[in-house]
C-alpha cells in the first residue's frame, strides 16, 4: 500500500498577510538539530492527529488494478533512433488512472514537474499515479505495481476538444530534462518518426515509423463518447493501448507529436499536432505556481483559508476549522511546495497557539516527530519519536 501523505487544498480565498498570521504568531517548527533535550516522561495525545490523519491516506495502490502476468522485457533495436531512446526514455513516464483502471504515457515538458499526456489518460481523475524508468531499466508491468512506489501527479490543466491535458508532480525528479518542442513544419511525408510509450502491458518500448500524412482538423470519437478535434500526423509508427500520451520523436529529437490513437487498419496510427500543445501551454502561464494538491482541497475543504506564508507566489499553507466552530484549529504546512505535508499544527484550546506540531522529517508520507508546547509559551516541552512510523510514539524527551 502506498503511504503518502498528499496535501490538499484549493485558492478560495484572496487572502492577505496581516488578514491571517497564524504562522507568524505561533511555535516555528523546530529543526531536531537545533535543541538539547534530556529523557523526560511526558506524554502526547495525539488523538487529533490520528483522526486527522487518517482523511489523508494517500493514493490508492496500483497492484491490483490490472490483472496481468509478468510480462517478459521486449528488446528492439532501430537504425538511428538509439540516441532518441538513450537521450528520452527518462522523459517519458508511465502514468496509472485508479479511476478509470488504465493506463497510458507521459512525459516532462518543464523543469518543475509538468507532464504533458492525453486527456483521454487522465479522464475521471484528479491525481494520477506517476513512475519514472527506474535506474535498472524497463521493468514488468507487475514489478512495476508489485514493487515501485509511483509518485503523485496532479491533474492542473485540460483540453478535452484536443485530447491534450497537463498534470504537476511535486517532487519530480531534478535530474530529468524536459522534451524540446519542434513544429510540424519540421516534418514531411515519408520522414522516420520515433515513438515511446508502454504499449499492452510492456513498458518503456520504443519504436520507429514513417509519417504517411497530415490531417488537419481531423475529428474523431472515442468508445466512451467524447468528441474530439486536433490536426494529427499520420504515422506507421506501432501505437497500441498504453501508447498514449508519449511522445512522437523527429530524427532531430525534437517533439513533433502526442501519440493518441490507433484506427482500426493497419498502420493506421495518430499523434496531435505539438502545436496544439505548444498553443495549450501558452494558454496556461500560471500552473507552474499550482500546488499539486489544488483540485482535492476543493472537495473536501472548500472553506480552508490559505496563505502564500514565503510570498512566493505559490500556496503553501492552509488553515481549517476542523471541528466547524467558527474557529482554526489545524494548519497544513507545505513549505517545499511539492505537494507533500512536512507538518500538521493543532490548536487544540483554539486561542490561537498552536500546541501540536506533528513533523514528517523523511518525508516519506508519515509522521516521525512531534512537538508538544504545555505551558503555551511558543516553545517546545516534549518531543516525541515515531522510529517505526507505525502511528505509536516510541520515545519522548522533554527539552532543557
Amino acid at each position: 500500500m502506498i503511504k503518502i501523505l498528499i496535501i490538499f487544498f484549493i485558492l478560495i480565498f484572496s487572502v492577505q498577510s496581516e488578514e491571517i498570521n497564524f504562522r507568524g504568531s505561533s511555535t516555528a517548527i523546530v529543526n531536531k538539530d537545533e535543541i538539547k533535550i534530556r529523557i523526560g516522561q511526558e506524554m502526547l495525545n495525539t488523538e487529533n492527529f490520528k483522526e486527522i490523519s487518517k482523511k489523508y491516506s494517500g493514493i490508492k495502490s496500483y497492484a491490483g488494478l490490472i490483472d496481468k502476468k509478468v510480462q517478459k522485457r521486449v528488446k528492439r533495436k532501430f537504425r538511428g533512433g538509439g540516441d532518441i531512446y538513450t537521450d528520452f526514455s527518462d522523459t517519458v513516464v508511465y502514468i496509472g488512472n485508479y479511476k478509470s483502471e488504465s493506463v497510458g504515457a507521459g512525459f516532462l515538458i518543464d523543469k518543475a514537474g509538468l507532464i504533458l499526456t492525453n486527456w483521454h489518460v487522465i479522464d475521471k481523475a484528479d491525481q494520477v499515479a506517476v513512475w519514472t524508468l527506474p535506474n535498472d531499466g524497463a521493468p514488468s508491468e507487475y514489478v512495476l505495481f508489485e514493487e515501485l512506489d509511483p509518485m503523485v501527479g496532479t491533474v492542473v490543466a485540460t483540453n478535452k476538444l484536443e485530447d491534450l491535458a497537463i498534470i504537476k508532480v511535486g517532487n519530480f525528479p531534478q535530474k530529468i530534462n524536459p522534451v524540446t518542442l519542434g513544429s510540424i513544419k519540421d516534418i514531411r511525408i515519408g520522414d522516420k518518426v520515433y515513438a515511446i510509450g508502454h504499449p499492452e502491458g510492456l513498458p518503456w518500448t520504443f519504436t520507429d515509423g514513417t509519417v504517411s500524412q497530415i490531417r488537419k482538423n481531423h475529428k474523431w470519437k472515442y468508445k466512451s463518447g467524447s468528441s474530439h478535434k486536433a490536426t494529427l500526423i499520420q504515422t506507421q509508427t506501432p501505437i497500441n493501448p498504453g501508447n498514449s500520451g508519449g511522445p512522437l520523436f523527429s530524427e532531430s529529437g525534437k517533439l513533433i507529436g502526442i501519440n493518441t490513437l490507433q484506427a482500426g487498419g493497419q498502420n493506421l496510427n495518430f499523434a496531435v499536432s505539438v502545436e496544439h500543445a505548444k498553443n495549450f501551454i501558452n494558454k496556461n502561464p500560471d500552473i507552474k505556481k499550482v500546488n499539486p494538491g489544488a483540485s482535492i482541497m476543493k472537495k473536501d475543504y472548500p472553506n480552508a483559508k490559505v496563505q502564500d506564508y514565503n510570498k512566493n507566489g505559490t500556496i503553501d499553507t492552509w488553515y481549517i476549522d476542523e471541528n466547524k466552530n467558527g474557529k482554526i484549529d489545524t494548519a497544513f504546512i507545505d513549505d517545499n511546495e511539492d505537494g507533500l505535508i512536512e507538518a500538521i499544527l493543532i490548536d487544540e484550546n483554539e486561542n490561537g497557539i498552536w500546541e501540536i506540531q506533528i513533523m514528517d522529517d523523511d518525508g516519506n508520507g508519515n509522521p516521525d516527530r512531534a512537538l508538544l508546547d504545555n505551558n503555551e509559551d511558543k516553545k517546545p516541552d516534549v518531543i516525541a519519536y515515531d522510529y517505526d512510523q507505525d502511528g505509536t510514539w516510541d520515545k519522548y524527551e522533554k527539552v532543557s
